[in-house]
């Protein structure tokens, strides 16, 4: 005789010792149709593809602009942070408010590290000396207000001319090292005529 009580024991055995004949329908009834896609739970992120016109950056150190970058033409890369430039004119100021004007055909900028990378007819101009600068590839760090030629620069000046191997210019101090094979031209000042 079958008491309540012997219920709560026999209907899990009777459903175990008949495992067999009923795992197949009710696997097959409770598997996903039509596939399951792998990628469909991962989160994927959206790139930032974009571009932008008529871009102006502007560094600021303690308060006091020290870098004005314009360009025609800015667009994003693969690396975050990082911006293609078309067409670039950048003002970089010295402590002593005296501004260098760089012109590039192209570069990059890092928003991170702040470096400024120039190539393609870069000219660098100090209106306050009369000098020119003239170099395929140029950088520009932002922290510590620097430019570095890695490649052959021509230093252009009033009865001076200066051909090197590579270049590091302080924009804080104005103070020029050249470096590698340095040839110089020194022409004399034309005489003034007493008066």
């Amino acid at each position: 005789m079958l008491k309540s009580r012997n219920l709560l024991w026999i209907i899990p055995l009777l459903l175990l010792l008949s495992f067999p004949a009923w795992r197949i329908p009710v696997a097959s009834f409770l598997s996903p149709r039509g596939g399951f896609d792998q990628s469909f739970g991962q989160k994927q992120e959206q790139p930032h593809n974009f571009l932008m016109n008529e871009v102006t950056i502007i560094q600021n150190q303690t308060g006091k602009k020290t870098a004005e970058v314009a360009a025609t033409r800015a667009n994003t890369t693969d690396q975050i942070n990082e911006y293609v430039l078309s067409e670039v004119n950048a003002d970089l100021f010295g402590d002593k408010e005296e501004e260098v004007n760089v012109i590039a055909a192209q570069g990059t900028y890092n928003t991170d590290s702040k470096k400024l990378s120039l190539k393609n007819e870069v000219v660098v101009t100090r209106k306050s000396e009369n000098q020119k600068l003239f170099t395929d590839l140029l950088h520009y760090y932002g922290e510590q207000r620097k430019l570095h030629a890695p490649v052959a620069t021509r230093l252009k000046g009033p009865n001076i001319e200066i051909l090197g191997s590579s270049l590091e210019y302080d924009v804080a101090t104005n103070s020029y090292k050249i470096g590698g094979r340095v040839y110089c031209t020194i022409n004399d000042p034309e005489p003034t005529a007493p008066n």
